[in-house]
């Protein structure tokens, strides 16, 4: 059966682009315009970056104390041990709980070592295991929060992969003595991060180099999820967690700034957790974050200044992009072109489409090169893999985008953290767009553009390979950890 989502929108176009070429090029000039907007809007946001606006002086703040909240489903028991071990470790940390909050779990191997450790650990530390729980990890955040210690000023959130530096806490008391805001996000990290996955952790990291930086310097940064520590007055006062959204951490913090609250990056890296295990969690993460965040954008800016939506908005785009009308644009006109049907508008077809991946390309590949290039932080070999990633996960971002926009990009899955579980499978669709790629190259006439355009479908397929190869080799390095 037919569903107008990101496959069904795809197809559409191709069959457009061969029966109508007119009627898709409308639409890929529509894609076109969209993706332009957003390459201004990052252009923008990089141009009015200022730095940090302000020094508040927070001297006589009461010390904290820290609810620490991890939310587990179906999690590898020494994973989540590990987790808890690191919090126990704290040195220097002021007064804090931790909440363990299973959910959904239905093997009770999974969640009953952990159970046992937060036992041995003492009334510290606390594990609850929930059946019928709603709202993914957001309905068991805000059980968690139900169930904290009514002293607790602030609730801290880490995701259940993440080891935590032994002065993590320590580290959030002293930032909110500094300038005492009512949230602030740390960087995300990787464990294991150096040789061959190092410019994959560096492709995951660049919101962290350069989009962070900017919406703190225009005091708008959002949550990112864990490592984030928030007033709890301020979440409550917000409505808590909320599970009608796949990126609950971008979307409480776009509510909280609404409301008024304050929140800051902090640029210091105190917890490393695991990168996804394989090509399809990381196209499932990165689809993830693209439909989530662009539904968060649906739900508007009101109360934020101009200056503070340009910067939510740039951070909310940081993985949108409209390749997927483009690619059926130029497969269709490509077809058409192949069989003589209205070669002028096919031609005219081939060359917008192969003219708007470009610009894809760009828009995503150039602002991490010159970042990159700027601040020096790696090795040249480590910056091409991490191009080589990024365009891997233009398609899954391309979808996500597509699918948040028909209203139709599905509930929460969680990423795979059990690291014998690591695929090889790099799906259907990847392939199939290379070969049309392949294909595309060989129709004679076919425009300049156009066949630049089929060489970005070509050039995901080998670059996913080589990502395939790298995270396996990930994934043998944590085992032997």
């Amino acid at each position: 059966m037919f569903r107008l989502d990101s496959r069904g929108a795809f197809l559409t176009t191709v069959a457009l682009g061969l029966v109508a070429p007119l009627a898709a090029m409308a639409i890929v000039a529509l894609a076109l315009g969209a993706q332009g907007l957003i390459a201004a809007l990052q252009v923008a946001a990089s141009v009015s970056f200022r730095g940090p606006v302000r020094q508040d002086d927070a001297a006589g703040t009461p010390s904290p104390i820290f609810s620490v909240h991890i939310a587990t489903h179906e999690e590898p028991p020494a994973l989540v041990s590990r987790t808890v071990r690191s919090l126990a470790g704290q040195v220097g940390a002021p007064q804090f709980e931790v909440i363990v909050l299973d959910n959904n779990t239905a093997d009770p191997t999974l969640w009953q070592p952990v159970s046992d450790l937060c036992d041995r650990l003492g009334p510290q530390f606390c594990f609850f295991h929930e059946d019928g729980v709603k709202g993914a990890k957001a309905g068991a955040l805000n059980i968690a929060l139900s169930r904290t210690d009514r002293a607790a000023t602030h609730i801290v959130i880490v995701d259940a992969d993440y080891e935590v530096s032994p002065d993590f806490l320590a580290i959030a008391a002293a930032e909110i003595a500094r300038r005492d805001d009512d949230f602030f996000q740390f960087p995300q990290a990787y464990r294991n991060d150096g040789a061959q996955v190092a410019g994959i952790s560096l492709e995951l990291a660049d919101y962290f180099h350069r989009h962070a930086p900017q919406a703190d310097g225009a005091d708008a940064m959002l949550l990112t999820g864990t490592l984030s520590v928030i007033r709890r007055s301020a979440l409550e006062a917000a409505g808590q967690w909320s599970g009608d959204t796949i990126t609950e951490d971008a979307e409480l913090g776009l509510r909280l700034r609404r409301l008024g609250f304050r929140g800051r990056f902090v640029d210091r890296v105190a917890g490393r957790g695991l990168l996804p295990l394989d090509v399809a969690g990381l196209a499932q993460q990165r689809y993830r974050w693209a439909a989530g965040n662009v539904g968060t954008i649906l739900t508007g800016f009101s109360g934020l200044s101009l200056s503070a939506a340009l910067h939510v908005a740039a951070q909310l785009t940081a993985w949108t992009n409209f390749a997927l009308p483009m690619a059926g644009g130029l497969i269709g006109g490509g077809l058409a072109l192949a069989a003589g049907l209205d070669p002028h508008a096919a031609a005219d077809l081939t060359s917008l489409s192969g003219f708007g991946l470009l610009l894809v390309g760009l828009s995503v590949c150039l602002p991490l090169f010159i970042s990159v290039m700027r601040s020096g932080r790696a090795e040249f070999p480590a910056l091409l893999v991490a191009l080589s990633s990024r365009l891997v996960l233009v398609l899954p971002s391309a979808m996500g985008t597509v699918d948040a926009l028909l209203g139709c990009s599905g509930s929460f899955r969680r990423t795979s953290k059990d690291v014998g579980s690591g695929g090889a499978s790099l799906g259907p669709l990847m392939p199939a767009l290379a070969l049309a790629g392949l294909l595309l190259l060989l129709v004679p006439g076919l425009p300049l553009l156009a066949g630049l355009g089929a060489l970005l479908l070509v050039l995901p397929f080998p670059f996913a390979l080589g990502t395939r190869r790298r995270l396996s080799a990930y994934r043998a390095s944590l085992q032997l950890a």
